[in-house]
Parts: structure tokens; C-alpha cells; sequence
């Protein structure tokens, strides 16, 4: 299809008695790709920063992927494997005991674009986040500090307001974003052990001449 920017933040945790367990969040971002394995590392680092806050200390940043080209099924051009090159990074929103999400509950934040579907509904972006907290007095609900947090990283790429400056967009095409909504609802995601991460010996770049 064409150049664009794409990352994978990989997290890991326990679940299920697994420390192991792995789950990520693929951004699909505005602006030329890096043309180095220097600059996808900043950006990467960049976006880590802004969203570690979205989740606590029991997952970790352990690894990153990088694209380069939109088209479905395209390889990726730079990854990352913060066990060998880290330090891993762990989330910082802040714990509360007892109100931990279980391992398949999941947060929601969503950007609504200005394009409507066939059946004339508003075509969303959404991302999906463990590691959260839930409400003391209903268990349904996130609490203060996660949604904030959600509405914090919203907001940072709904108008490029963090380091990276570039604005969340959907693999297809850029957006026109009209609001970004941190859900209050708590979800589910199910998890299942997945393939291994490719392990990597360095911070590696493919296909880019570096």
C-alpha cells in the first residue's frame, strides 16, 4: 500500500501461574517511518514512556516490533528485545491492593474518527490494556487512576502532544480524529501462549541498509 509507521509495544506478566505470558498494543502512527535503528529505538522509547502509565508493575516492556510499509502481511523492518538489550520496562500506574484487574480483564481507550461505516456508525480506533485497576465499590468499572491514565495517553496521540509528535491513525490511511474516550467499563481480552517473540542478539534493523 504505501510508507507508514507501525509499532508493536510487547508487555509481559503472570497469568495464570505463567510468568510468561506476553500481550501488546499496535500503534499505527502519522508521519514517515525512522530511517535508522537509532530513530525507531527513540520513537519506541518514546511511546513506552507515555504509555507504561496506562498499566502497573506487574507487566513489563519486554520487547518491540517496527513497520515500515501498511500493506497486509508486511514484514517488519526493526524489533527490539529489552531481556537482551534492556533494561525491561515495568508500568507505573500506581497499585491498590485488591483491586487488581484478573489476567483477561482489559481496559478500553478509543479514538472516534470522522468516518462512518455502511450502517452509518462512527469508525473508532481502539486499544486494549491489562495491568489496570478495578473500582472499590464496582468491580465492572476501572478506577480514578487507570482511566485517567487512559485519558492522559489519549489525548497525548489524538493531537501529538508527547515527544514522538505524531498522532495515533488506523493501519489504512490517516485520520480525522473528533474525541478520544477512556471506557469506564471493564472488558475482557482472552489470553493464550502464543509463539515466542523472535529473540534477538542486538537492537536489529532489516530492510532499511542499517
Amino acid at each position: 500500500m504505501a510508507a507508514a509507521t507501525g509499532l508493536v509495544i510487547t508487555k509481559r506478566f503472570t497469568y495464570r501461574g505463567d510468568a510468561t505470558e506476553e500481550w501488546s498494543n499496535k500503534y499505527w502512527l502519522t508521519g514517515d517511518p525512522p530511517s535508522s535503528s537509532a530513530g525507531w529505538k527513540t520513537l519506541f522509547d518514546q511511546l513506552v514512556n507515555i504509555e507504561k502509565a496506562c498499566y502497573t508493575s506487574a507487566s513489563s516492556v519486554v520487547g518491540g516490533i517496527g513497520y515500515a510499509d501498511n500493506t497486509p502481511g508486511a514484514h517488519a523492518v526493526w524489533t527490539v528485545d529489552l531481556d537482551v538489550n534492556g533494561p525491561v520496562v515495568p508500568g507505573t500506574l500506581t497499585p491498590v491492593a485488591g483491586m487488581s484487574f484478573a489476567g483477561d480483564q482489559a481496559g478500553m481507550l478509543e479514538w472516534r474518527t470522522e468516518r462512518k461505516n455502511s450502517r452509518g456508525k462512527w469508525i473508532y480506533l481502539r486499544k486494549y490494556f491489562h495491568g489496570g485497576m478495578n473500582d472499590s465499590t464496582n468491580p465492572d468499572l476501572i478506577n480514578t487512576g487507570t482511566h485517567d491514565a487512559y485519558t492522559t495517553l489519549g489525548a497525548a496521540l489524538f493531537s501529538g502532544t508527547w515527544p514522538g509528535a505524531r498522532k495515533v491513525r488506523s493501519q489504512k490511511q490517516d485520520e480525522v480524529l473528533t474525541a478520544t474516550v477512556g471506557s469506564w467499563n471493564v472488558t475482557t481480552r482472552s489470553l493464550k501462549r502464543r509463539g515466542k517473540r523472535p529473540k534477538a542478539e542486538s537492537t536489529s534493523m532489516r530492510a532499511l541498509g542499517s
